[in-house]
């Protein structure tokens, strides 16, 4: 058991990767190069806040839970309401853009472990 725990974190370590946008002559200011960037598709593609369903609404059945001295209790069946979140629907749109802008000016999105 003690052996499988550090295997265990060191999967899930290795599987978080670090990204960052870097340019080829490593000269250039991000700052200055994403700003327009980043405006020019918050333009183009401006916040559009929606809601949706993330769980719909269900019925828990009765359940019996018995403790180690087998004493039970009832827990009575209820209905869970709707759980709903709100969302940006130009996101992957503006994301798109900005991506698709710096890298017209020649910068990558590399993975940098």
């Amino acid at each position: 058991m003690k052996a499988i725990v550090p295997l265990l974190l060191c999967s899930l370590l290795a599987g978080c990767a670090t990204y960052q946008w870097r340019h080829g002559d490593g000269t250039r200011n991000f700052d200055a190069e994403s700003y327009p960037c980043k405006q020019e598709a918050a333009k183009a593609f401006p916040p559009d806040m929606r809601e949706r369903v993330a769980r719909a609404a269900s019925f828990q059945p009765p359940r019996q839970i018995c403790a180690a001295n087998n004493q039970c209790t009832w827990t009575p069946g209820y209905w869970e309401p709707e759980r709903r979140e709100s969302y940006d629907a130009n996101a992957e749109q503006r994301e798109d853009m900005y991506s698709s802008c710096m890298k017209a000016k020649g910068w990558a999105y590399i993975r940098v472990d």
